[in-house]
């Protein structure tokens, strides 16, 4: 590649990447006044299974999801990264002995993009939904009436004017006891490729308010911008990064990021340990969280864990084919 090739394909991608980030801008700057007079409505988010993140490595991450893996639990995050993902990912997490969630992604090539479809369910037996303003510990609580929690998720992105754009749906149910809810939501979302990774950025869970149980609550609306990139080569280690910053409805940033580092002794053959830290703006989980993958050829297994003073904290495991 010549200096004046090179000069070019990262003027391009600069380029494109200005316009995410402008993007960004508008979109939280438009939206940052309605959001909020949507809060002043309805004190309380629902439901949680939005908030659950979007696997084992983003959960050893901070949160923070790796956007250049080709996951298909991109479904969870930003519809613009199914152009790049592929395969499927089935997920378990456990909180303490009250809350399980199960998760199952799937994406593939579609008419000159990616498609993505998924699946969260949750079911908790702590406090009932409405009763609380966010976090994980009503996760974790007992002797509440408990609840059950359904997100299903379709999505298409693909390249459109040099960035990465998607689009996705989300059809969401909610139980406790006999009463029954269910609404929709929408995903917006674009991405691109800069230096050795992938800038993204997404608006998710656009809805109105809704009642879930007998409290009327807004969906968990919010604007992230995260970056990440992995397999950049530090000695014998693989040194992947990724980091994203959120604002929620009600105006509240939140922000998280990690490091993981891959050593693979055989070639498709990786071992990976991973560590991470986020804000926590409620309850009683650490911000500091540890994870661990092995990838072979195409099977993934990731594992990731969260603290939670007094309880055995919050497990997630992932099994994927790619």
């Amino acid at each position: 590649m010549t200096p004046s090739t090179h000069r070019s394909l990262l003027l391009r991608s600069t380029a494109a990447a200005s316009r995410v980030v402008l993007f960004a801008l508008v979109v939280s700057g438009v939206t940052a006044p309605a959001l909020d007079g949507l809060r002043a409505q309805a004190p309380e988010r629902a439901p949680v299974v939005l908030g659950l993140g979007s696997g084992a490595r983003s959960l050893g991450l901070g949160g923070a999801f790796q956007p250049d893996a080709g996951d298909p639990n991109a479904a969870f995050v930003n519809p613009a990264l199914a152009a790049s993902a592929g395969g499927f990912a089935l997920g378990w997490q456990r909180f303490d002995a009250e809350g399980t969630s199960v998760s199952l992604a799937t994406a593939g090539d579609w008419y000159g993009g990616g498609v993505y479809g998924g699946v969260q369910v949750l079911d908790w037996t702590g406090a009932a939904p409405g009763q609380y303003p966010g976090g994980v510990d009503p996760l974790l609580a007992e002797g509440g009436p408990g609840a059950s929690e359904v997100a299903l998720s379709v999505g298409y992105g693909r390249s459109l004017f040099g960035v990465r754009a998607g689009v996705g749906a989300k059809y969401l149910m909610q139980r406790s006891g006999a009463t029954n809810a269910a609404t929709l939501a929408l995903d917006l979302g674009l991405a691109q490729q800069l230096g050795p990774g992938w800038l993204h950025l997404a608006a998710r869970n656009i809805g109105a308010p809704t009642t879930w149980g007998e409290t009327e609550v807004d969906l968990p609306t919010e604007v992230t911008l995260g970056w990440g990139a992995y397999g950049q080569p530090v000695g014998p280690l693989d040194l992947g990064v990724a980091a994203e910053v959120s604002r929620r409805a009600d105006g509240e940033w939140l922000a998280g990021g990690g490091l993981e580092f891959g050593y693979w002794p055989i070639r498709g053959r990786t071992f990976v340990g991973r560590i991470g830290v986020r804000t926590v703006p409620e309850g009683e989980a650490a911000p500091v969280s540890f994870g661990g993958s092995y990838w072979g050829d195409a099977l993934v297994i990731d594992y990731g864990f969260q603290p939670v003073d007094g309880t055995d904290g919050i497990h997630r495991v992932t099994l994927g084919w790619r």
